[in-house]
């Protein structure tokens, strides 16, 4: 390690010293014993030297990595001679196989004055490699530091290289086996730039996918995939870099692809992650099945209550607008059900879907909630006004008619209103407020919106007492008939009279028709009212016609589009006359325009069967509904009563008079006699004579009245 010229400086030194120390015995003695150490000292150093030589690889560099010794073993390994290597920085010796890392921290270590250990493989000068255990020494100055460094080496190549071999097999093993999976195997390093780039991508999946090894090899996410996948990708490696297992799914050539990372470690640090990806397309598909059953509904897959909550609580936590809930509940949706059937009533539910979602606004989004209920979302409502403004657009998706096989449906709905945070603050608080509005807009009578207000809760409350007590109004004998004359305009006489039902309850007093008879047919008890009241019209009528009136007069009742709608109503009818023994041309049965718009068919049939009877039929409210000319062409009815809003402004407004003068002239141009009813002036009167209306009635002439009353005032026009 040491040659003797190295050494000789020494020796010259202390030659100096000792002729200067002659006359100090004791430092002549010290100087002696000196010498002693320092021929010992050469002595082991001569058998070290020769031991290190037959035995290991010895190196010695200075601190800055150039070699300033190697022995013979050294150069046999590396095969340099001792002249082309001293002088040479270390790196001469670099395969390239290890980072820049693992050189940083050898440094780091023995700058520290620290010794380091390690496996290095380097590179020879005919270009071969070998492999070498090697152990590096600091020899430090008086202050701690490090002058140079000893590298003692051994070669380890043989093992190495058997190592290499057993890899190679097993690499090789693995790739068959991974190469028979049906799923991706992956690996991801850093590339020098520190750029990820793939080493190993295998699996029948890879071929499917286009990704197999041939064309994935080195190549970097950017290369293969399109940016956005690329980028993802690029997060996830990032994580799995820092040591993080990492799982994702994503969708990439119509497949959903779900992968699972791993990182590898060498000396401490992640230096490799190895992926496996599976395809899970079905299962995704199957999982969406199941996603989209539970949050929408089977029958017009529309979003549905689970969903509607939440989004809507959604919406209220992260926006500070006002939000409006409508709730829309279809009318007589019961009666469609129970006349003609399940199937309808669905195909029915369908259709509404269908033009509910072609009808809102954009913004808006609608759910089903359950049955013939429906909710609207709009989540940025301005106003009261504005939501009335859409409220009164919904309203007209409806007024066309819904055609289902053979039947044409109208059907109309009620619409609720209410306001987040004005009503409430969460689904349930204003999904009730809204059910109370619509409700409210039942008792409207139909095809009306109502905004929530705080009096609807005690209105609602008392709906329920009303249902309640309505059932036992009949067996109670709290209602009664009240009558409305009837007056040919020609001749100014009574010719008939339209039987009207009134109701004092002992806990409510006087309830108004338009109070309980919504709630009466929403229940289904207005087929026992209509039975009670058709009994009890008819009864009176027969004993007016035998002691009371002079010339035989008509009475009128209302009918239930509920109840017209029934199989065979016809015999419920006939049932009622032979019980009274009212002749059946001295009946008049009002029906309204949606009795019959369910299933025309059944609907002509049944006005046939009435005809043939003597039973007179009339249009009530013709005009407010679906006018159809078509059915007034083909059904067996007697007169047309037109719409009291029409007759109300018709001295007033030009275009009322218009349509008044249209619908008369086309009813007597199909021999059918118009009846005007909501007379109040005789302004108006004078009008329907020049037009040629029929029949007239209203509050001019009399309001309702019980029958004594009646009989006074029929005694009073026949004078």
């Amino acid at each position: 390690m040491f040659d003797q010229n190295q050494v000789k400086p020494w020796i010259d030194s202390l030659q100096e010293i000792f002729r200067n120390s002659r006359s100090n015995y004791n430092n002549l003695l010290q100087m002696e014993k000196d010498f002693q150490q320092i021929g010992t000292f050469l002595e082991d150093y001569a058998n070290l030297r020769y031991a290190l030589d037959a035995s290991v690889i010895v190196a010695v560099t200075d601190t800055s990595g150039k070699i300033i010794y190697a022995n013979k073993k050294f150069c046999e390994l590396s095969k340099y001679d001792m002249e082309e290597i001293v002088g040479q920085n270390h790196k001469i010796l670099n395969s390239g196989y290890h980072e820049k890392s693992f050189f940083r921290r050898m440094w780091q270590t023995i700058n520290k004055g620290e010794i380091w250990e390690g496996e290095v493989k380097n590179k020879a000068k005919d270009g071969s490699f070998y492999w070498v255990k090697t152990t590096i020494v600091p020899l430090k100055d008086q202050d701690g530091k490090p002058v140079m460094h000893i590298a003692i080496r051994t070669d380890i190549s043989e093992g190495k290289l058997a190592q290499e071999k057993l890899v190679e097999a097993l690499q090789n093993d693995f790739t068959h086996v991974v190469n028979s999976m049906n799923n991706l195997i992956f690996k991801v390093t850093k590339d020098p730039d520190g750029n990820f780039v793939y080493i190993l991508n295998e699996g029948k999946l890879a071929y499917r996918l286009g990704l197999e090894n041939e064309k994935m090899r080195n190549k970097k996410p950017d290369e293969v995939y399109p940016i956005e996948i690329a980028n993802m990708l690029k997060s996830k490696y990032d994580h799995a870099f820092l040591g993080q297992p990492i799982t994702y799914n994503y969708a990439y050539k119509e497949r959903q692809l779900l992968t699972y990372l791993s990182p590898i470690y060498r000396d401490g640090k992640v230096v490799e992650i190895i992926g496996c990806t599976n395809d899970i397309t079905e299962l995704h598909q199957v999982q969406e099945e199941v996603e989209f059953m539970a949050f929408h509904d089977i029958l017009t897959s529309l979003p549905n209550r689970r969903k509607f909550c939440d989004d809507l609580h959604h919406l209220m936590k992260h926006s500070n607008k006002k939000i409006a809930v409508f709730f829309l509940d279809l009318d007589r949706f019961k009666q469609i059900n129970d006349s003609l059937g399940h199937t309808v009533g669905d195909q029915l539910i369908q259709a509404v879907a269908k033009k509910l979602k072609q009808g809102i606004r954009s913004d808006a989004e609608i759910y089903r909630l359950a049955g013939d209920e429906f909710i609207i979302i709009y989540p940025e409502m301005i106003s009261s006004d504005m939501a009335s403004k859409y409220a009164a657009e919904i309203l007209t998706i409806f007024e066309q008619p819904i055609h289902l096989d053979r039947n044409e449906i109208i059907t109309t709905c009620s619409l609720g209103i209410s306001f987040y945070p004005e009503h409430g603050e969460d689904s349930d608080s204003l999904l009730k407020k809204a059910d109370i509005a619509m409700y409210a807009a039942k008792l409207k009578g139909r095809n009306h919106f109502c905004i929530y207000e705080q009096e609807m809760n005690q209105a609602n409350e008392e709906a329920l007492l009303i249902e309640n007590h309505l059932r036992k109004a009949i067996d109670n004998k709290e209602l009664e008939l009240y009558f409305q004359p009837k007056l040919e305009l020609n001749t100014r006489k009574i010719n008939g009279m339209e039987a009207l039902l009134r109701w004092k309850s002992p806990m409510f007093g006087n309830i108004p028709p338009d109070k309980f008879i919504p709630i009466a047919e929403d229940t289904g008890l207005i087929i026992k009212i209509d039975n009670w009241v058709l009994e009890m019209a008819c009864a009176q009528n027969k004993e007016w016609n035998q002691s009371c009136f002079s010339s035989p007069l008509r009475v009128a009742v209302n009918i239930s589009p509920l109840h017209f709608r029934l199989p065979n109503f016809h015999r419920v009818v006939e049932e009622v006359l032979e019980k009274t023994g009212l002749d059946p041309h001295l009946l008049e049965l009002e029906i309204t325009e949606n009795s019959f718009i369910d299933n025309i068919d059944e609907c002509i049939e049944c006005l046939e069967k009435l005809r043939k009877m003597g039973v007179g039929v009339a249009i009530d409210d013709f005009g407010k509904g679906y006018s159809s000319l078509n059915y007034l062409r083909k059904f067996p009815i007697h007169s047309l009563k037109i719409d009291r809003s029409f007759i109300h402004e018709v001295s007033k407004n030009r275009e009322d008079i218009a349509i008044v003068k249209a619908i008369t002239f086309l009813a007597h141009e199909l021999n059918l006699k118009v009846v005007a009813e909501g007379i109040e002036t005789k302004e108006v009167i004078d009008i329907l004579e020049d037009i040629g209306c029929d029949e007239i009635q209203g509050y001019y002439i009399s309001r309702p009245l019980p029958k004594q009353e009646f009989e006074t005032i029929y005694r009073t026009f026949i004078r």
